[in-house]
């Protein structure tokens, strides 16, 4: 039967690809045999509970072979039917081109950019080792699954599959396992033109245990292979799966040219005769359905199981049981001005930053925090908690070394798996590093929380490679991306009141290195909600001028320079995107004005979106220098005394 299962997901995905006119067959015909065994027998799930939280993870990092995906999750019973397959790759169809979160039930996560998806199981093999250490008592195994995926020859290309899997080595993450889909053939040719790495050496130095040797299309094969995973309690495992693209189209097996086209009508036919299927179109043997009809009572006794623990956990520990509940459910019931601290005290904005985000996490025990070697620098680190680390996950601090590319993923990871949610922090420059992976969270709707410190030139000494320039707007272009940059300690107080009541995507907060002076510490959460708000005005002002961050300081201190002669508003604008939707609210801050201007130590085109009439933005457009912070400012023209020169010349 697992053969017949294999034939009919290569006759459904060919079929598919064929009638769209597009898309990628050769994968999914060359690993069909691994998808019916992986669900026909490996993988531990429930159609009817798609999200079932005990559910063994199974990620599609080679998120091209999706109609892989697609057929097997029709044939083990998901909500997707044959007229979805049908619709593959169509306007709003439940069959994207590539899997996509939340628009197909059992995808768990969208895929496409190789690399992510054996990233992001990584976060998710490591919050399942966080939270079973943390809430598995004797006999209740709350959390106890395993995390699959499946890769192919571009993932291990990819530079981020480096650093995660040297990640997962070094925390041993053993209920980890990669089919690694080696069928030696990429868009261009031959993979022996471009990737002659060693994978088994590779893997093995990074502690990994590595099954290789292993026939993809054997049943026999792949079964001792993952016996063997599971046998192993302290690395996870990479099963290098020998396959061929294309494997039962004879003109075009192991050829690159089945990479990511039709394969044709008369060579499906062909195929599926030779495999004693049906020549129709999207035709699946009833013997297949009756098979999957038969297993769902397997999955669905293991999922009637599981909640029988999870009941009699509730009652047994049920502190335990509301805390892991509110975990999943994210749920933020504190009082947030019990969260005091001195807001007149003159000091970096990533201090307030930290300090608050260690009593944040005092009332949210679901808060687990890292950085990419910086914790010191961003003060994104839980003192009063271990570090989490093998052998040992009882901690909140993941130390995720100079990765930066693999911890965004990682963070994603962890927030897809639930229960948990990531903080992490680097400097802002170094945000580049993470954008593919920001911008998957940002598409997912994932509740990640980046902290992003050392934010503009005033990093000073360290030089140009360390000051971003471009980085904000660049992260403010994001779409579904919250970018919040706040200017004084009361601003980081409400900033993490809106972050922590997030749950529709990702927020970046964006802090200064340097000291800046307190002001306005009676702003309230609507104000601060429209994104931008006054903190210092006149009767009839002439002169508006928006600040973000500690460039609000600036503006003030142009204000006294121009009072003799002009009165000026100073608006804050933490979050200036929200402004974009807001007219009339942009309207009453610049109305009557006789000039509109904005100061931010970046970019300063995206403000001209914002200001309104005769307008000026002044911030820097070049790389900066390795020299004193106020020094650079004043080379850039961002002094009070040189923005109030200007301001008056334009007048």
């Amino acid at each position: 039967m697992l053969q017949k299962i294999a034939d009919t997901v290569r006759a459904l995905s060919a079929d598919a690809v064929e009638s769209a006119g597009s898309g990628h067959a050769g994968m999914p015909l060359g690993c069909a045999e691994i998808g019916a065994y992986l669900f026909a027998k490996e993988i531990k799930y429930n159609p009817e509970a798609p999200d079932w939280f005990n559910r063994d993870r199974l990620v599609l990092s080679a998120g091209h072979g999706s109609i892989w995906l697609y057929s097997l999750l029709h044939l083990a019973g998901y909500d997707l039917s044959l007229e979805d397959l049908k619709q593959y790759r169509r306007f709003q169809s439940k069959t994207p081109g590539h899997p996509e979160y939340k628009v197909t039930p059992g995808v768990e996560m969208t895929t496409g950019p190789l690399g992510q998806g054996f990233a992001h199981a990584v976060g998710m093999a490591l919050a399942e080792e966080i939270l079973a250490k943390k809430y598995n008592k004797k006999n209740y195994n709350l959390v106890d699954h395993y995390t699959y995926v499946v890769a192919g020859d571009g993932d291990l290309m990819e530079g981020i599959s480096y650093e995660a899997a040297s990640l997962a080595g070094s925390l041993e993450l053993d209920k980890l396992i990669v089919i690694y889909d080696h069928n030696q053939v990429s868009i261009d040719g031959p993979t022996d033109i471009t990737f002659i790495d060693d994978i088994k050496k590779r893997f093995s130095s990074a502690n990994w245990q590595v099954i290789s040797a292993i026939d993809g299309s054997s049943f026999s094969d792949l079964e001792s292979a993952f016996k063997k995973a599971k046998e192993e309690k302290q690395r996870p495992t990479i099963i290098i799966a020998d396959t061929v693209i294309a494997k039962g189209i004879a003109a075009k097996e192991g050829d690159s040219s089945a990479h990511a086209s039709p394969l044709g009508k008369e060579e499906i036919i062909k195929m599926k005769k030779k495999a004693g299927l049906p020549t129709e179109e999207f035709e699946v043997p009833t013997a297949v359905y009756d098979y999957f009809k038969a297993h769902l009572s397997d999955c669905k006794s293991r999922f009637a199981e599981w909640q029988e623990i999870k009941s009699d956990y509730a009652i047994k520990f049920d502190r335990d049981y509301q805390e892991f509940k509110s975990g999943i459910e994210l749920k933020v019931d504190i009082n947030f001005d019990d969260l005091k601290n001195d807001l007149n005290e003159i000091k970096a904005i990533r201090n307030y930053a930290g300090e608050y985000y260690q009593k944040l996490a005092e009332k949210l025990p679901y808060l687990i925090g890292g950085t990419a070697d910086l914790s010191a620098s961003t003060r994104i680190n839980l003192d009063q908690y271990a570090d989490i680390k093998r052998g040992n996950f009882a901690g909140r601090n993941i130390k995720f070394g100079v990765r930066e590319h693999a911890m965004a993923a990682a963070a994603g990871g962890l927030m897809l798996h639930g229960g948990l949610r990531p903080v992490i922090a680097t400097y802002l420059t170094f945000s580049d590093y993470m954008r593919p992976s920001i911008r998957m969270a940002a598409m997912m709707g994932l509740p990640v929380i980046y902290v992003f410190t050392h934010d503009s030139i005033h990093v000073g000494q360290d030089g140009p490679t360390h000051q971003p320039i471009e980085q904000l707007e660049s992260l403010r272009m994001i779409p579904n991306l919250r970018v919040i940059r706040p200017s004084t300690a009361a601003e980081v107080k409400l900033a993490w009141k809106s972050v922590a009541n997030e749950k529709g995507g990702p927020v970046a907060l964006v802090m200064a290195r340097q000291a800046v002076k307190a002001y306005n510490n009676e702003i309230n959460n609507e104000e601060f909600d429209k994104g931008a708000f006054i903190v210092s005005d006149e009767i009839n002002p002439d002169i508006a001028i928006m600040a973000a961050g500690s460039e609000v300081e600036t503006a003030l201190k142009v204000k006294e320079i121009l009072k003799k002669d002009y009165k000026v508003r100073i608006i804050s604008a933490p979050e200036k995107e929200k402004l974009y939707h807001k007219p009339e609210y942009l309207e009453q801050l610049f109305k009557n004005v006789k000039l509109s201007a904005a100061i931010e130590a970046g970019n300063p085109n995206g403000w001209y979106r914002v200001l309104q009439g005769k307008a000026l933005a002044f911030g820097v457009e070049d790389f900066g220098f390795s020299a004193d912070g106020d020094q650079i400012a004043a080379e850039f023209g961002l002094t009070a005394e040189k923005i109030a020169k200007k301001i008056k010349a334009s007048l």
